[in-house]
């Protein structure tokens, strides 16, 4: 039992830190693509409305992108279910892509307020900690994973998934015989 709910751990951390991969790689990438837009007035107008509204309506214009991300993934999935696959996922990875840019765009705009909101604060702490709890949980995987992979002479060489997949396997049956053996 306590393996398994180790492994169920593993697998939300690893979502949890793929999430924050994402947008911390996304984020730069999709600046930059805001930055293409020729909206610069419309842009510096939404700037200079955020700095007017008080906490609680820029919480609500932060979960506007939010609401309408969620729901653009829904008809995704309506389309996903009609079998039309390229249309479900150009909207699901529009709908990401427009989500984080908003969500980004407004929460950079915005953060001082948002965090002046206390439970917001206390929840933005919490995603926080959530993100060190999430590597400390996969650093002994990666450090698995390295010392598999550097044995097997993988390390610093262009290889395969293929062939870091079958290093692995070996180096874990060379482990299993080995705690077998002793």
């Amino acid at each position: 039992m306590h393996r398994l709910r180790r492994f169920l751990w593993t697998i939300v951390a690893l979502i949890f830190l793929g999430l924050s991969w994402l947008w911390d790689h996304l984020h730069p990438i999709i600046t930059f693509f805001i930055g293409l837009i020729p909206l610069e007035g419309l842009k510096e107008a939404v700037r200079r409305l955020m700095e007017r509204l008080p906490p609680y309506p820029t919480l609500i214009v932060f979960l506007v992108p939010a609401i309408v991300h969620e729901a653009m993934k829904v008809v995704a999935f309506f389309l996903f279910r009609r079998h039309h696959w390229l249309a479900g996922v150009l909207v699901y990875f529009a709908a990401d892509v427009i989500g984080v840019a908003l969500v980004a765009f407004i929460f950079e705009t915005c953060r001082e307020k948002l965090l002046s909101i206390p439970w917001f604060a206390w929840c933005y702490a919490w995603f926080e900690k959530a993100h060190v709890w999430a590597h400390a949980q996969i650093t002994p995987i990666k450090a698995y994973i390295h010392q598999a992979l550097s044995e097997a002479g993988l390390i610093g060489r262009r290889a395969g998934i293929i062939a870091k997949l079958a290093a692995l396997w070996r180096y874990e049956r060379r482990r299993r015989r080995a705690a077998g053996a002793a």
